[in-house]
């Protein structure tokens, strides 16, 4: 179980997140939507362990996820909205850039997951020469080969053609069906119905979304 009590965070003055609190248990798929600018990015970063919030606490299985006792990179996968890949690389070397324990870069679930995200053709390929949806592929791919229990996404399918959403909800579908926790944002009402639980950030605070399939409930919400 993932418990996010309290969580607070401020840029100078301006207060981001107020009073964060959810959990989650393992299949849970959440999604976080509200306006632009209201601190989804934020959150996700505090999450993933990337910024430090000013109060609060995020435990995985009852202990601490960011403590010295507990490597967070072995339990949580973070894709951030921009491109964190090597652009002058291939496809293969930004994988093994990104894997963890690289013995593992040759066993037969790592290589099903790539063939999986559509990779094995573009291997060889320079990532620069890639469409910005190949590129979103391979981001997702970089963190699922290290089998994290929490995969931690911002607007993963933004932008992208609906084939490549298709491919990226089958792998993250999978995901949570194996048991893997899945917090991700997205302003993609298609997207809504994956979601075991929709909250709605707004003013610092997570609000959960009951009424999914009302779209202007959810925007009088916002």
């Amino acid at each position: 179980m993932l418990q996010v009590e309290h969580i607070s965070f401020a840029y100078r003055k301006k207060q981001v997140l107020r009073d964060v609190s959810f959990t989650a248990d393992a299949g849970a798929f959440i999604g976080i939507i509200g306006k632009n600018g209201c601190g989804k990015s934020t959150l996700l970063s505090v999450l993933a362990g990337v910024r430090q919030p000013d109060g609060g606490s995020v435990c995985f299985q009852g202990a601490p996820l960011f403590s010295k006792g507990n490597d967070a990179a072995d339990i949580v996968g973070y894709v951030p909205q921009l491109n964190p890949l090597l652009p002058e690389l291939s496809v293969r070397d930004n994988l093994k850039l990104w894997l963890r324990n690289k013995a593992d870069g040759a066993t037969e679930d790592v290589t099903a997951l790539y063939a999986q995200m559509g990779l094995t053709d573009y291997m060889n390929t320079a990532v620069s020469k890639l469409s910005e949806g190949m590129k979103k592929r391979v981001s997702i791919t970089s963190v699922l080969q290290n089998h994290p229990k929490i995969l931690i996404l911002d607007e993963p399918s933004a932008a992208l053609d609906l084939p490549c959403k298709e491919i990226i909800h089958a792998q993250l579908l999978s995901f949570t069906q194996k048991g893997g926790i899945i917090l991700f944002t997205t302003h993609e009402e298609a997207e809504f119905s994956l979601c075991t639980t929709l909250y709605i950030l707004k003013d610092g605070i997570l609000v959960r979304a009951d009424d999914t399939q009302d779209k202007h409930a959810l925007i009088q919400q916002f």
